[in-house]
């Protein structure tokens, strides 16, 4: 299953007035399938507001998981949210829109402690 990656700037509802820049990208194979996708938000201004990681994978438990962390401009983790599907599935099981809807939906950081770092 090939699916392109969710439109970011919808997932992390970036500001009109701020931009999203890629940092990358890390994948790796085998049985403990994964890859995650860094970046970083900018104000209008060119000040570092965000830096996020979205990931897509397969964990060791073998449990399909895809979803995001927002950590602010100090790096502390203020934002995340996980759905029990890799992203090609969930798209498959809804139509893209709705797909990047399921994801938007963030955690607080008083909810953050049980995501795994």
């Amino acid at each position: 299953m090939r699916c392109a990656p969710p439109a970011f700037e919808t997932i992390f509802r970036i500001p009109g007035g701020h931009r999203l820049e890629s940092a990358g990208m890390l994948g790796r194979g085998g049985r403990v399938f994964g890859i995650c996708w860094f970046h970083r938000e900018y104000d209008r201004h060119d000040r570092l507001v965000a830096r996020y990681e979205t990931y897509d994978e397969v964990g060791a438990d073998g449990a399909p998981r895809c979803g995001w962390r927002r950590y602010d401009e100090t790096g502390r983790l203020t934002l995340g949210h996980e759905v029990g599907m890799r992203w090609a599935a969930l798209v498959e099981s809804l139509s893209r829109r709705e797909a990047e809807t399921a994801l938007q939906s963030p955690r607080q950081s008083a909810e953050l402690d049980c995501l795994p770092a």
